[in-house]
């Protein structure tokens, strides 16, 4: 299909679509309207999502084929679509997965910063997206927070725009469109999911403006071109409420375009978060989805088809001024043309997976976090070859089977390792008698499984025994949240932390513990 040279030239539906990014559910497309031109006819939508464990048809099991989907979608638009995705620290492509955020914070370090960006744009080039869903700018002001957490570079303003504005820098370089989440910032004291359900957010607005409000306006000066909403509101900003309650990002005016575009002054594309999401009310009705897009969001992520047919409905009654569909478009228009999808330049990368695995090696050595010590376990002593128990404490078996990686790299260099998952009290007593030291390796990290970042079970259990082994020759390790040191605080354990549980990681650790490199990293959270 011919291509458009404006936007000025689109129907007022395909200016509709332009606001749509959809799942790339193919075989749905397809049930729908016969194929994916008839889909595509009827829903001239602006972009697809690709996420591995959600895109259907031509994807399943091979999200390489993203970029091939693109394009046999963009045989029938009159506007290339935009490829985007949110895959987070796990690679799709590259073979190597990238450090937690909260990993770059313990460097401190602008280079890891850069060195983050990188891995990710070229990951997803490799994966034909154009636009990440990535970097997370949230703070982890809630030690409770079971979502945000190691996703967080760390509770202090200053550095998150630090190592943020490094990430978005690389990016912009690699051309990978960056976006900032989650405005307005999760809340302070925050427990709930909004994947989960609707949540309150009353923090202080001085203590937002001193953090959240001065990292956004530094960050968007620095050139941030796509900021995500929440499913967050700010109460103590706001006076209009929908149903009695004041609404999140997602859906305020006052939110996204009052705060977000007057005040903070940022001129680029916002995009909403999943408007699945508990948080935004689920798929309850269209109203919602309406009332988002009017109140500043410029595209949808993941809104029902009939979203379209309802906006088309309701500019044409006079209900809706075309003129803020018009603001909107442009600005996707003019994201579009800058990152070169208008004119068809090709989205891919020539890295070798050497370049991704000295890149999460950079970080993942300089981020190991040394916070407690007293018995001087660590390092090892050199020269020796120890016996080595290691219980892997997770509620997720894939992770355990991660964690499994730990053995390998203790007897690369030279160590007997046993490997188990948890521990009772009374074999604890009889593996102090065994082995020379007992490594507890915890990891709970958000949404593996989705839910409070604790442990119940037999790994709570766990860590009741891991208080009871000899401080002499026990070690604990975080390989997911840092705040499992208030299990270990009163204790003086000897205790590590590692923030994620990625190759370069494990490996990193394990070094680190045998002396072989130096425990860099500081705590880039209060513990």
């Amino acid at each position: 299909m011919k291509k458009v040279s404006s936007w000025q030239e689109l129907t007022l539906r395909e200016k509709i679509g332009q606001t749509v990014i959809s799942l790339c559910e193919t075989d749905k497309h397809i049930e729908m309207c016969g194929s994916i031109q008839g889909f595509l006819e009827r829903y001239p939508i602006g972009g697809l999502f690709n996420n591995v464990g959600l895109v259907k048809g031509l994807l399943t099991g091979a999200h390489k084929e993203f970029k091939s989907v693109l394009g046999e979608y963009n045989k029938y638009l009159r506007v290339p679509l935009i490829g985007t995705a949110d895959h987070g620290f796990f690679a799709t492509a590259c073979g190597a997965d990238l450090p937690m955020q909260m990993a770059l914070g313990a460097t401190n370090d602008e280079e890891a910063g850069y060195a983050a960006g990188e891995f990710k744009a070229e990951d997803y080039k490799k994966s034909g997206v154009h636009w990440g869903f990535w970097p997370v700018c949230d703070l982890s002001l809630s030690k409770r927070s079971p979502v945000t957490n190691i996703r967080a570079v760390s509770d202090d303003a200053e550095l998150t725009c630090k190592i943020v504005k490094e990430e978005i820098k690389a990016m912009k370089k690699c051309g990978v469109i960056a976006t900032l989440k989650h405005f307005p910032g999760p809340l302070y004291n925050g427990e709930v999911d909004p994947h989960l359900a609707p949540l309150d957010n009353e923090t202080p607005m001085d203590l937002w403006r001193s953090t959240y409000g001065k990292m956004y306006k530094e960050l968007i000066e620095a050139g941030a071109p796509t900021i995500m909403t929440s499913h967050t509101n700010l109460a103590n900003y706001q006076t209009e409420k929908v149903d009695g309650e004041y609404p999140p990002a997602t859906m305020s005016y006052e939110l996204t375009t009052k705060l977000l575009r007057e005040e903070l002054g940022f001129k680029g594309v916002v995009v909403t978060d999943a408007l699945v999401m508990a948080g935004f009310g689920g798929t309850a009705g269209l109203d919602n989805t309406i009332r988002s897009f009017v109140s500043g969001n410029d595209m949808l992520l993941w809104p029902a088809y009939e979203y379209i047919d309802e906006m088309e409905r309701r500019i044409l009654s006079g209900e809706i001024d075309e003129k803020i569909l018009d603001a909107a478009v442009e600005r996707i228009w003019n994201l579009k043309k800058e990152y070169g999808i208008i004119d068809g330049k090709d989205i891919s990368s020539d890295k070798e997976p050497a370049f991704f695995a000295q890149k999460a090696k950079q970080i993942a050595e300089k981020s190991q976090t040394l916070i407690s010590n007293e018995f001087g376990v660590l390092p090892l002593q050199k020269g020796k070859k120890y016996n080595i128990c290691i219980v892997g404490v997770t509620p997720n078996d894939g992770q355990y089977e991660e964690l499994c990686l730990l053995q390998t790299e203790f007897e690369k260099l030279g160590h007997h390792a046993d490997m188990r998952r948890n521990i009772p009290l009374e074999d604890m007593y009889k593996a102090c008698e065994k082995y020379d030291l007992i490594l507890f390796a915890l990891c709970r990290t958000p949404h593996y499984p989705i839910g409070p970042l604790d442990f119940w079970g037999e790994e709570a259990t766990t860590i009741w025994a891991s208080n009871c082994s000899d401080k002499t020759k026990t070690v604990v390790a975080s390989f997911g949240s840092p705040y499992l040191y208030r299990y270990y605080k009163q204790s003086k354990m000897t205790y590590v932390n590692s923030y994620s549980k990625d190759q370069a990681t494990l490996a990193a650790f394990v070094k680190a513990v045998c002396g072989e490199i130096p425990f860099e990293g500081i705590s880039s959270v209060e513990l």
